[in-house]
């Protein structure tokens, strides 16, 4: 499906076309914009010509993300589609137009098969004052403390989903309460055709019940039922979000999630850029430290081939002993 581009679009694609670019580029350039515009008027469910400028750095990072691990798209693809929006904000600065400020300024998705920096993941020290805040009212104003009660376990038991069971932003996401089997004590994770089986411990299925239990029951999802099982919560009404249009609870977005967690990580005094991904990475890298099989791991993640696990190998076998200490953090 096409989208009605922006006039600058066009008058981009008219340059490139005056520079003597190829067609074959210019056809490829064209489907990688409307690849990103299909996406994004999807994201903010309307079909109406999006202003550019009002593009958030949240919005270009779960672009980015769902390309890494939802798509699986190859490096050099990932990179080209990132330089193609590179180029659109510099043609824009370029002739004096309004700055597309936040495509001028996302950072290339790390893509290569370096080692990992230690700031790609988090400590044990770092999980247990990640935790301790996520359950304390440290930092909260008065009305904050009034509200924190109903949606402090839905927090935790995001957290502990990445950190501790390496579930991707995408996946915490996209739960349902058919994915949500209590008797089980399992979560069921369905990524395109791969399905894949979450054993969570008796802690985590106490603390996952616990949260289901707090949402108000009027508004609480349906047991076996399509119904999101991570909602979002209405501050100035003090409850859960319900969604009319689709007479269910609203479901957390992706970048809600991302917010909670930058200002629960600030709350807690940690360093800036802890993220989704910097815990799965440290659920891998610490799980791979306990020796499992790499066919094993990958089955747990959804990865499918063993060229993804290569970084996390790499860096695993790089590591000093004190690094190695550091990092046991998903037994916090």
């Amino acid at each position: 499906m096409e989208y009605m581009f922006p006039p600058f679009i066009e008058n981009y694609i008219n340059e490139l076309t005056r520079k003597g670019r190829k067609s074959s580029t210019i056809k490829r350039y064209m489907y990688d914009i409307n690849d990103f515009a299909y996406w994004l008027h999807k994201k903010r469910a309307t079909t109406e010509e999006i202003n550019w400028k009002s593009i958030s750095r949240e919005e270009l990072e779960l672009f980015f993300n769902e390309l890494i691990e939802k798509r699986n798209y190859h490096v050099r693809t990932i990179r080209r589609i990132h330089s193609v929006l590179k180029q659109i904000a510099s043609y824009q600065k370029s002739i004096g137009q309004s700055e597309l400020k936040s495509i001028e300024d996302i950072a290339p998705p790390e893509l290569n098969y370096s080692l990992l920096e230690e700031s790609e993941w988090i400590t044990l020290r770092e999980a247990q004052q990640l935790f301790k805040t996520l359950s304390s009212t440290i930092g909260l104003s008065e009305q904050q403390i009034e509200t924190f009660p109903f949606y402090k376990e839905r927090n935790i038991l995001i957290v502990r989903l990445f950190l501790h069971y390496g579930l991707t932003l995408h996946e915490v996401h996209n739960l349902s309460m058919n994915d949500i089997i209590f008797e089980r004590n399992q979560i069921k994770v369905e990524q395109e055709e791969l399905v894949r089986y979450i054993q969570l411990n008796e802690k985590d299925k106490q603390l996952a019940y616990s949260y289901f239990k707090t949402i108000p029951e009027p508004v609480r999802p349906r047991y076996y039922s399509n119904d999101p099982f991570i909602v979002a919560f209405d501050f100035k009404r003090k409850t859960f979000h319900w969604s009319y249009e689709l007479d269910q609870p609203k479901r957390m977005s992706m970048i809600a999630i991302q917010k909670m967690l930058r200002v629960e990580v600030k709350r807690a005094q940690l360093r800036k850029g802890i993220s989704a991904q910097t815990l799965r990475n440290t659920f891998i890298l610490s799980t791979l430290l306990k020796e499992i099989s790499s066919d094993e791991l990958m089955q747990r993640i959804g990865y499918t081939t063993p060229l993804s696990l290569k970084r996390y190998i790499d860096t695993v076998n790089s590591l000093k002993i004190n690094q190695m200490k550091l990092l046991l953090a998903n037994g916090a």
